[in-house]
């Protein structure tokens, strides 16, 4: 019997030779977030377009990273352990050495206007993928013939692939580091800007593994100052996928 035909790979993702930020594609990213498994999705995606990516955790590592480093585009996750990234943006957007594209990503899609107000070219609402967000990302036009959709569901980024009852796919030393971070937060005092802060970050690991109940119920515990009820949501997802 003969073997099967195996299925084509997807298409790499060839830009268009005039994108509308760019006269070619973009070669360079900072990243600035403090979820490695948000930063995960970023990286697949900048290694399927041929961009150069570096990441910061913090609003400090950033500007460190920008004191010798012009990337083509900073991406900027709006919620951060050391601030907003709003700050960032403005004080990128009014700089004379501008970069060349500055984008916010949030899972808070009431933020969209505050990110544009400060200086952004774009705004990605998480979890990110090729199919919903490249264009707005790279300010670069897409060839018509790239099958985005057929990229995510080979990265393990299409919605239609994910469960919330399993990892997603998602890289599991990510996300138990993602956990991990929760849970340290979550044994230091129970100040309310700290399980502000905790709620926010494990709703974006919600989002992330497309767990729409786990980023509700993180955010609304996060504002709530609940601590209790946030123990009980990391608990939950480690029953899913334990600690390796």
């Amino acid at each position: 019997m003969p073997e099967p035909t195996p299925a084509p790979l997807p298409i790499p993702v060839p830009f268009a030779a005039v994108g509308t930020g760019f006269a070619i594609s973009p070669r360079t990213m900072l990243l600035v977030e403090d979820s490695r498994l948000a930063a995960e999705a970023v990286r697949l995606i900048c290694r399927r377009a041929g961009i150069r990516l570096r990441r910061a955790e913090t609003l400090a590592a950033a500007a460190m990273h920008l004191k010798v480093y012009r990337p083509d585009i900073v991406l900027i996750d709006l919620g951060l352990p050391d601030g907003s990234g709003l700050d960032l943006i403005a004080a990128l957007a009014v700089e004379d050495n501008r970069t060349g594209r500055i984008v916010a990503i949030s899972g808070d899609p009431t933020l969209e206007r505050a990110a544009r107000a400060a200086g952004a070219d774009a705004f990605l609402l998480k979890p990110v993928s090729m199919t919903q967000h490249l264009t707005a990302l790279t300010g670069a036009d897409v060839h018509p013939n790239a099958d985005l959709p057929a990229i995510d569901r080979s990265l393990g980024l299409h919605n239609a692939t994910m469960r919330p009852d399993r990892n997603s796919g998602a890289d599991p030393l990510a996300l138990r580091d993602d956990l991990r971070m929760v849970r340290d937060l979550l044994l230091g005092p129970s100040e309310p800007e700290r399980l502000r802060y905790a709620g926010q970050f494990l709703a974006s690991v919600g989002r992330s593994l497309h767990d729409d109940d786990l980023a509700q119920a993180a955010q609304s515990a996060g504002a709530q100052g609940d601590r209790r009820a946030l123990v009980a949501l990391v608990k939950t997802r480690e029953l899913v996928d334990p600690p390796i």
